[in-house]
């Protein structure tokens, strides 16, 4: 297919190929198609775009495929296996990959590194994880930095043709945690993280090491808590660090640092309402570009020939956000996707402005029949503004049955594209609300840090006043709506049925959490990390201080409260919120003759790894949101379970 546009504007040339697929003909959104694997994970150019490497799907794992881009020839190159190494048994499969020539590849297994050349063939051994090139603007140096331990407390510079490494050297003391290197790819910043033996206090140390005397220097202190600065390069510029803060004021930008001064300097690039979380070739003189989160990402480009071909590609694929990356002068790699599109990839030849459709992510999905992600806003009880995603069902006359799908963190957040889980409640007849309660990230200092210690309070309000909106605008049906979320989602769906007993019809929780002043004192990962448990003081609340107020908003200390019907699920292997918070939420209700579902998952961590557990749960999600709040929807479901019985 080709697409006549004008001179300033891509021609669009779809190559249907190997690599190319049909997408699903079904009229709706099925459980199967909605948890099939994604095709390709990712995709990277090489410098000289002659040919992609993808990480792709061959049926049971995940392989590397290389395509020639000439022909769109593809061969396998890495195809991935379960593999028993010393204490190890994993999935051998790549996870990353990194082109560290136009004639070898770096690739991340998760736990180990290796690079291969065109053929797959084993170069050397690398370390445990690749951070990336040395020296990204040269594309014929072979070095690497490379973490070469687990923890990744250890880098060294490692050729990718010879295996041979040097580690940087480290100021004496600590771990370190954010690292920042010249254009040679030397090591000349880091921040280095020191936790008190006998309190759970963290102490943040920037350091600096100038090339003439080789030495470090420390320049700065501050509480893990508190706002700093982070080294993100050191430019060629001597006494000069650029960094990334929020120091003064409410967004994250980039900063240059005065080494003599051991000051901010002038602020290189920033947004008055959105963070930067992205530098592009932050080592070069003048970085090429950045990329801000709002409710969308936004990439601002300060060179002009990828801000035109940025533009050209936009205009090409409106409506959705385009990756572009590659040689402005050659062959363009652009990843581009959509709330209704998990992804599609393509070459765009700079001489001709013309692209071709290489692979896709899901090919089983058609953007046509999926549900448009809106950006809306409401006003929380104390006035702050929330804003949130709003998915709704095709064919909605009136107000509809509602699922509202708290995110975990809680300082994270939900990002706009193409959600499995979203669709595949829209595709069931839900309306989704994605609220972004205070204290979620990237929206500045001041929203989020009006969410410190209010969990069950403050931020449960946001996620109410969701609701509410969502009643008072005519788009919810008041008597059909639930709540659902996991991890601290978990925990807000099932405070929302005891704070709410008449808002919601039903809830469902995932690895939620049950009661903070008992996951305060777990057996989690969290309560293993200093640093995490002196973070989880300054925004959740202390144990000592706070306990009445943890009582107060404890969904297992007031179960008694709840009447919607729950579905409870936990994997057996959490170490995040350990399974024992669902079992002692569990034993409450039955304490007060509390209707509830509960799954068990073994060999489930916080989250599901497995397409069959991925099945079993989803299924059993809808079949409870039919019976409770639903329209019947069911009869694509009840095909499915026949299909599941079949396949697994």
């Amino acid at each position: 297919m080709s697409i006549s546009l004008p001179k300033q504007i891509i021609a669009l040339i779809v190559s249907i190929g190997a690599a190319v697929y049909a997408c699903a003909a079904d009229d709706s959104l099925t459980l199967m198609q909605a948890i099939t694997p994604p095709r390709i994970l990712d995709a990277e150019i090489s410098p000289d775009g002659k040919h992609v490497v993808a990480i792709s799907y061959t049926g049971y794992h995940y392989g590397l495929m290389l395509i020639d881009m000439g022909d769109l020839s593809t061969k396998i190159l890495v195809s991935g296996k379960r593999v028993e190494e010393g204490f190890w048994i994993f999935n051998k499969e790549p996870q990353h990959i990194t082109w560290v020539t136009n004639d070898l590849l770096a690739v991340d297994y998760g736990i180990e590194a290796e690079s291969i050349d065109l053929n797959g063939n084993k170069v050397a051994d690398l370390g445990n994880y690749v951070k990336g090139k040395a020296v990204p603007e040269d594309p014929d140096s072979p070095e690497l930095l490379v973490y070469v331990d687990e923890d990744m407390t250890s880098m060294a510079k490692v050729n990718a043709r010879t295996g041979k490494s040097k580690k940087f050297s480290l100021p004496s003391s600590g771990d370190p945690v954010h690292w920042a290197f010249d254009q040679n790819g030397d090591l000349r910043a880091v921040t280095m993280s020191n936790s008190a033996f006998w309190k759970d206090v963290t102490t943040l140390s920037n350091w600096y090491k100038s090339k003439e005397t080789g030495t470090w220097q420390k320049l700065d202190d501050f509480g893990v808590a508190e706002d700093g600065w982070i080294p993100i390069s050191v430019p060629e510029k001597d006494n000069s660090i650029v960094v990334r803060s929020r120091m003064g004021r409410d967004t994250y930008a980039i900063f240059n640092y005065d080494v003599q001064k051991r000051a901010i300097g002038e602020m290189m690039a920033g947004h008055l309402k959105e963070d930067i979380i992205s530098v592009d070739d932050v080592r070069a003189a003048n970085f090429k570009s950045v990329t801000t989160t709002g409710m969308k990402p936004v990439r601002y480009w300060f060179d002009s020939k990828w801000s035109a071909i940025q533009q050209s590609v936009d205009n090409a694929f409106p409506d959705a956000i385009n990756v572009v990356s590659g040689n402005p002068d050659g062959n363009v790699l652009v990843f581009t996707y959509s709330d209704v599109q998990p992804g599609e990839w393509y070459l765009l030849n700079t001489s001709t402005m013309s692209a071709r459709r290489i692979f896709s992510s899901a090919p089983q999905i058609d953007p046509e029949k999926m549900r448009p992600m809106e950006l809306v806003s409401y006003s929380s009880k104390d006035g702050l503004t929330i804003p949130a995603y709003l998915t709704k069902p095709a064919g909605m006359k009136g107000p509809a049955p509602a699922v509202v799908l708290v995110h975990g963190g809680p300082t994270v957040r939900d990002h706009w594209g193409w959600n499995a889980e979203v669709q595949l409640l829209a595709a069931n007849g839900y309306v989704v609300l994605q609220p972004q309660f205070r204290g979620s990230s990237g929206f500045g200092r001041a929203f989020e840090t009006a969410g410190y210690g209010q969990w069950g309070l403050a931020m449960q309000d946001d996620i109410t006043a969701g609701v509410q909106y969502l009643v008072q605008a005519g788009i919810a049906d008041p008597n059909k709506i639930c709540i659902y979320g996991a991890s601290y989602g978990g925990y807000a769906a099932l405070w929302g049925v005891a704070r709410e007993p008449a808002l919601y019809k039903c809830g469902i929780s995932f690895a939620g959490v049950s009661d903070i002043e008992y996951m305060l004192k777990d057996s989690s990962d969290r309560n293993d990390d200093k640093a995490v448990k002196q973070l989880q003081k300054s925004r959740i609340g202390d144990l000592d201080r706070n306990k009445e107020q943890f009582e107060m908003v404890s969904p297992l200390k007031h179960a008694d409260r709840i009447q919607a019907p729950l579905l409870i699920a936990h994997g057996t292997e959490d170490r995040r919120v350990p399974i024992s918070h669902s079992k002692k939420m569990m034993r409450e209700l039955d304490r007060y003759h509390k209707e509830y579902e509960w799954i068990e998952f073994d060999e489930e961590g916080h989250g599901l790894a497995y397409v069959k557990d991925e099945y079993r749960f989803y299924d059993a999600m809808l079949k409870f949101l039919n019976k409770h709040i639903g329209p019947k929807k069911m009869e694509n479901g009840e095909k499915q379970s026949s299909e599941s019985e079949a396949r697994h």
